[in-house]
């Protein structure tokens, strides 16, 4: 009898997990078909900005599907968004094959492609209408210790920073900015802080002409 109801808890919790998959494919669909009628490219913020207001963790797990999405060349880290706000990001680097180095330690390399995209993700949450291009033209890591284990990724922009950064960008189509990425372990203790350049670059959408 204890097996028979083990079974179908089971059953029940692989139904739940496949009926949630789909309808977060049916979301990410939905989206990507409305964005491409628009003439807009679909982006890890445009996921966000829909579904975050039913779901947070709808919103991150779609996140983070869509970062293998958007961004092929890091497609295969896992990568995982555990939080997305206007002002701060938390990336997740899960310590599979791939990450890990040699000494199976998290790759350095890993480490700075993550925070790359969690840079790009926090700032194009704010992006303005059109095209909006965002390059690193400079980073600089110092690495603490090693780590051989899953670790977060912190960044945080401040609202000054960031509305005259967007000002700039609004009045020039152009404007740098720095990042500061900080890297925790499962202990809270600081493995890296990587440092990036970045530059904005902003083509405002056209107006129809009549």
């Amino acid at each position: 009898m204890n097996q028979q109801w083990l079974t179908i808890l089971m059953s029940k919790g692989i139904e739940l997990e496949q009926n949630l998959r789909q309808q977060l494919q049916s979301a990410k669909d939905g989206l990507k078909s409305q964005l491409e009628e628009r003439g807009i490219r679909l982006g890890a913020a445009d996921l966000a900005a829909l579904l975050e207001e039913i779901s947070p963790k709808a919103s991150h797990a779609a996140l983070s599907y869509a970062l293998d999405i958007v961004r092929p060349f890091s497609a295969g880290m896992g990568l995982r968004i555990s939080r997305l706000s206007d002002t701060q990001v938390e990336m997740v680097i899960p310590a599979r094959t791939r990450n890990m180095s040699e000494e199976n330690a998290l790759h350095e390399g890993a480490l700075i492609t993550a925070a790359v995209e969690a840079s790009k993700l926090l700032w194009m949450r704010h992006a303005p209408i059109g095209g909006f291009q965002i390059t690193v033209t400079h980073t600089e890591a110092n690495f603490f210790k090693t780590c051989s284990e899953e670790c977060r990724l912190r960044l945080e922009l401040s609202e000054q920073s960031r509305e005259i950064i967007l000002t700039q960008v609004r009045d020039n189509r152009e404007a740098k900015a720095e990042a500061e990425v900080k890297v925790f372990d499962e202990h809270e203790q600081a493995i890296a802080e990587i440092r990036l350049n970045l530059n904005f670059k902003h083509m405002p959408a056209l107006s129809g002409q009549g």
